[in-house]
């Protein structure tokens, strides 16, 4: 918004700019220096005298005051370049304004433009006819104006002359002549070899540049201006991975870039030189010139979403179906069970209120997390489906209320006064109990991305907010379906077995996938918090179990009042102990690194930790490469890496393919990771990606996988042996 406002206040200074020749009129343009307060600006040459035929460097000096600067062609996140409206004698050519290799100027509070500061030329090739008569005089005139800032931003512009006699024998250099060959050699070189590919994605934009010239250099000393305005967000840093002569570059994509990138053109500058160019301490780089404009080389990774709203509604509302058989859900499947069998010959009217009011918790869930997902990422966060789970602190809460769960249904304490009550207050009797029932269902449901919902949540981030939010409305409705039907049709409730003392083994049996569910959410802790942090998370649980039970052994309704007063804010007080345990530091969480990828996993399969230099580069070697996106907190993820990985036959196959093996772990926040499931039109894990080495089109997996999927997919890609062999 704030570089919205202040691309206005320049456009501002456009109009300006056109006013300013205006106040000018009638005004005589000088010969010399000319004084504009921010800045000296001078038209200059390097010779004294000009040949017929010859062509000379001319040039706009503009010597600036301390600390004020003036802008390239593409000036970043503010400003305007200089410009030059020349009128010269007939005959004459004057060719396009050059700029010397820029630098970057921070401004407060993180505005990073590209400029210059101190004494700048500006030059521009003048060449003369042949039949240009000797003895006459040459005039230039040059209505040049500028934007020069400091704290502030103040228009400029004066109207230079030059004169230069022409002669029939070479003449001497002017006292310019040394300062504008220094700054023709600073003009970014195009040296012969070089080609540039790229890769425009939703978010990044990929750079590949192959160059023998890169041998030796040092990659932390370079940065690519890029041409086009608008097009990076000049603020975020840039990285560079140099693997033999192939320099990959990834930058961040403006977002307020609108329309496709058909051309990448701009200026590669290293402080030390680049000794293949003469030490020229920039070179010029087009995605249009060279080999790769005749190759289609600069391309789209993956795809944009291909279901249109009305498919996008239906897989979302069968996706949600689904998402009552994931293991994710499992859990509140037994509590919502327990309410039904309560239900068992209760009025008709009564049990279809608790079924819809279950079916509002789980609305208002989806509704909460849909709209604070859209509400963030219109903010500039970079998120996705299961968002909550990348934080530490959701899923210590999440970990604290199944382990309370847990040890309710086990017997430790209870919320009413039997098993009944507990089953009817928390989970089914009261409407309090059937929401909460569809809050938690939902809140366990996030982390798993089943068969349709992929293609539907994607689409659904790409749509303005009315429309994603009935994606989501449909998604929490198929979610919710089942349990309005059972209570729409009581008849099915009834043939449910009748409440009665076996009601208390299956609500202790039920504890069980409770714990269960804690031991993941143990395990996805660990990878936000690291082994050492994990044993206060342990520890804290141990705490929040002796306050459950203090509470369940001396508040229950037959202990007298004060007891049970005073049994209740012991068990308060060391339950808070034990949330403060569990809930982890912020040191915690700041230290632990993430997990790296280089060895063999379980399955005995090598990874490579995800990138889009590494997937880019694999690609451009014409290597195959599989791309898996997986959390520790996708349960759905680990069930194919069991299932598929385990196979011998599938890694056997990868290994004879010569797959280069990528993981993407989305356990934590990774805005490439995220930014990389948007460009495949999904917002979530899993996310199988397979390139088959020969083709720019990715194949996208099924959510649930088995072998034979994958052998299938594999079936059609030859081993590199074959490929050497067929040619």
């Amino acid at each position: 918004m704030i570089i919205c406002r202040i691309r206005n206040v320049l456009e501002l200074f456009v109009l300006i700019y056109g006013v300013m020749p205006l106040l000018s009129y009638g005004q005589d343009y000088q010969k010399g220096a000319v004084d504009t307060e921010q800045a000296i600006a001078e038209l200059v040459s390097g010779v004294t005298a000009v040949q017929p035929g010859q062509t000379i460097d001319v040039a706009l000096r503009l010597q600036l005051d301390p600390h004020w600067h003036v802008y390239w062609k593409n000036p970043g996140d503010t400003g305007l370049a200089p410009s030059i409206d020349w009128e010269v004698p007939d005959g004459i050519e004057v060719g396009e304004l050059e700029f010397p290799t820029p630098e970057k100027i921070i401004t407060p509070p993180d505005f990073v433009s590209y400029g210059y500061q101190g004494e700048v030329f500006f030059l521009a090739k003048v060449t003369i006819p042949e039949d240009f008569g000797v003895g006459q005089t040459i005039s230039l005139n040059a209505d040049a104006s500028w934007l020069a800032c400091e704290q502030m931003c103040i228009p400029g512009g004066a109207k230079l002359a030059l004169e230069l006699p022409v002669s029939g024998e070479s003449a001497d250099s002017s006292q310019w002549g040394v300062a504008l060959k220094v700054a023709r050699a600073n003009i970014p070189k195009t040296p012969d070899g070089v080609v540039l590919t790229f890769e425009a994605l939703e978010s990044t934009i990929s750079a590949s540049i192959d160059w023998a010239g890169f041998n030796g250099i040092d990659t932390k000393s370079l940065y690519f201006y890029p041409e086009e305005e608008g097009l990076i967000n000049s603020a975020t840093d840039q990285n560079f991975a140099l693997t033999d002569f192939t320099l990959i570059v990834s930058m961040q994509k403006s977002e307020y870039h609108e329309g496709s990138v058909d051309r990448l053109s701009g200026v590669l500058s290293y402080e030390a030189g680049f000794a293949a160019a003469g030490d020229a301490k920039a070179i010029f780089l087009d995605s249009a010139i060279g080999p790769a404009a005749d190759t289609n080389t600069a391309y789209v990774t993956g795809g944009e979403p291909t279901i249109g709203f009305a498919q996008a509604l239906l897989f979302a509302f069968v996706g949600g179906m689904i998402l009552n058989l994931m293991p994710c859900v499992f859990p509140i499947l037994s509590i919502k069970v327990v309410g039904f069998v309560h239900q068992s010959g209760e009025d008709k009217k009564k049990v279809l209120a608790h079924g819809l009011t279950f079916a509002g918790g789980v609305l208002a869930s989806f509704w909460v997390l849909g709209g604070t997902l859209i509400a963030l990422r219109a903010g500039g966060e970079s998120l996705g489906w299961g968002f909550q789970l990348q934080s530490p602190y959701f899923v210590g809460a999440l970990l604290l209320i199944m382990f309370l769960l847990g040890l309710s249904l086990v017997g430790v304490f209870e919320i009413g006064t039997s098993a009944i009550g507990l089953a009817g207050k928390v989970k089914g009797k009261g409407f309090g109990g059937s929401f909460f029932s569809g809050v938690l269902a939902t809140t366990v449901a996030t982390p798993c991305t089943g068969p349709f919902m992929g293609p539907a949540l994607g689409f659904a981030l790409t749509l303005p907010a009315f429309q994603s939010m009935t994606v989501f409305t449909f998604l929490a409705l198929g979610m919710a379906v089942p349990y309005l039907t059972l209570s729409s049709f009581p008849k099915l409730i009834e043939k449910l077995p009748r409440p009665g003392a076996w009601m208390e083994t299956f609500k202790q049996v039920m504890s069980f996938p409770m714990f269960a569910t804690c031991i993941w959410l143990i395990w996805v802790m660990l990878a936000h918090v690291g082994n050492d942090a994990l044993i206060m998370v342990l520890g804290g649980l141990l705490v929040v179990a002796i306050g459950a039970w203090v509470y369940g052994r001396w508040s229950t309704p037959l202990k007298p009042v004060t007891t049970r007063r005073v049994s209740t804010i012991f068990a308060v007080v060391i339950a808070v102990i034990g949330v403060w345990m569990l809930m982890p530091s912020e040191e915690a969480t700041s230290v632990v690194a993430s997990d790296e990828v280089g060895g063999p996993d379980n399955y005995g399969l090598v990874w490579r930790n995800f990138s889009p230099e590494l997937v880019a580069s694999a690609r451009q070697d014409g290597k195959p490469v599989f791309i898996d996106f997986t959390a520790k907190w996708c349960l759905t993820c680990k069930a194919n890496e069991a299932i598929v990985f385990a196979s011998d036959e599938v890694k056997n196959r990868f290994d004879e393919l010569g797959f280069v093996m990528v993981k993407a772990d989305w356990t934590k926040r990774n805005p490439v990771i995220t930014d990389a499931l948007e460009e495949f039109g999904r917002s979530g894990v899993p996310l199988y990606v397979l390139y088959d080495g020969k083709s720019d089109t990715p194949k996208i997996l099924p959510e649930l996988l088995n072998p034979g999927i994958v052998l299938d997919v594999l079936e059609g890609i030859e081993s590199p042996a074959a490929s050497i062999a067929s040619k």
